[in-house]
């Protein structure tokens, strides 16, 4: 048994705007539908108070208030390079001596 979807604008589509499932292709492109971020995630415990959160921006609040940062979501501000160390040629003789020495 035939099924058809209503697609009016289908140029194989009858005088009710219907057209057989198999020729009418999807009704939206992967880039018309709209990309939805949830808040909601499942239950999970909070290493630094140990209550359980369902919403994610709770857990985050959580983690600003706890003084902590979440890995991977630290902005270029935070990570500043680190300063050179300046480099004595002599102490680093010194240093490679004692090295081999094993000392």
């Amino acid at each position: 048994m035939p099924r058809y979807v209503h697609r009016p604008g289908h140029p194989d589509a009858d005088e009710f705007g219907l057209v057989d499932i198999n020729i009418a292709g999807p009704k939206h492109s992967g880039d018309a539908a709209p990309s939805v971020i949830r808040d909601e995630m499942d239950a999970t415990r909070h290493m630094a108070d140990g209550k359980y959160y369902t919403s994610k921006s709770k857990f985050r609040g959580a983690t600003r208030d706890a003084g902590c940062v979440e890995v991977g979501n630290e902005t270029a501000t935070l990570m500043k390079p680190r300063t050179p160390i300046p480099l004595d040629r002599q102490k680093r003789r010194e240093d490679i001596r004692r090295a081999l020495r094993g000392y």
